[in-house]
């Protein structure tokens, strides 16, 4: 069960958005107060309010990377650019390789005390299903990521790009 109207339960998920404490992050007040507003539907608040959105940064704010990507689900939503699916960003937001695959989302790993660099590893991924044609099969097998304190769990983020390296090589 949903407690979100649907049309917003179908872009963010059945859920309110729960985000990570982290040391230094975006104030947690001002980005409830924000995402309220975003779940109440106001029709005062726009993309462009959205876009020019800052919160100030303090000690145990909420994660930074989090709170960026949900505001750009909700700018994709105020602007009217989602799928069908309901997902952010217009038809080819799934892998666009030309090349028949299927669209793919955006996969979800678990976050562990010492993971792979969280940035690092969205923006191969990202790479690799916007269909970035110098993206390598190889590159996606040895991508030589960081590991660090809180990030992706290294044995999902492997077998992703495993996954994923076989479907650009064509297995």
């Amino acid at each position: 069960m949903s407690d979100l109207p649907t049309r917003l339960a179908e872009h963010f998920g059945p859920r309110r958005p729960v985000f990570d404490t982290v040391l230094r992050g975006f104030h947690r007040g001002q980005v409830t107060a924000l995402v309220e507003r975003v779940l109440a539907d106001d029709p005062a608040l726009t993309a462009e309010e959205l876009r020019a959105t800052e919160f100030d940064v303090v000690l145990r704010g909420y994660d930074r990377t989090q709170v960026a990507a949900y505001l750009d689900q909700a700018i994709a939503l105020r602007d009217g650019g989602t799928a069908a699916d309901g997902s952010p960003g217009g038809a080819d937001a799934g892998r666009a390789g030309g090349d028949g695959a299927p669209a793919e989302e955006q996969p979800e790993f678990d976050v562990v005390m010492r993971g792979y660099d969280r940035g690092q590893v969205a923006v191969l991924v990202g790479r690799y299903l916007a269909g970035d044609a110098a993206l390598t099969a190889e590159e996606l097998r040895s991508p030589g990521l960081d590991v660090v304190l809180r990030g992706f769990d290294r044995s999902q983020v492997a077998a992703y790009l495993e996954r994923a390296a076989d479907r650009l090589q064509g297995r």
